[in-house]
């Protein structure tokens, strides 16, 4: 855990058809977290700590066929990031470690 700065950050998106779950699934995250715009959720969030399960549950009780969504988990303490893939039903996580997703770009300058 750094003490200067956040350890987690969460960014992400999710298009629902009613715009009421938009706000029901804006209320699982801290306050200042989400933004509401109709359909639509941003999800930007820095700190120490976020619990995501609660949302990632939610969204999967509230999506339908044609709504979308996305999560990505950025867990700066252990060089991993985590997109979370929303869909009706259920959700897919997938993780990578920071330096596997740069690895392909050695070659390009980034060491």
């Amino acid at each position: 855990m750094s003490l200067n700065r956040p350890d987690v950050r969460v960014f992400g998106q999710v298009r629902l058809g009613e715009p009421d779950g938009v706000v029901r699934l804006a209320a699982t995250l801290p306050d200042d977290a989400a933004s509401v715009d109709g359909h639509t959720l941003e999800i930007e969030f820095q700190g120490f700590y976020i619990d995501v399960e609660p949302f990632l549950e939610l969204a999967a009780q509230l999506m339908r066929p044609g709504d979308s969504g996305h999560l990505d988990h950025f867990d700066d303490e252990h060089g991993v990031l985590t997109r979370y893939d929303l869909r009706p039903g259920a959700h897919e996580g997938k993780s990578h470690r920071y330096d596997d997703i740069l690895e392909h770009t050695k070659n390009e300058g980034n060491r």
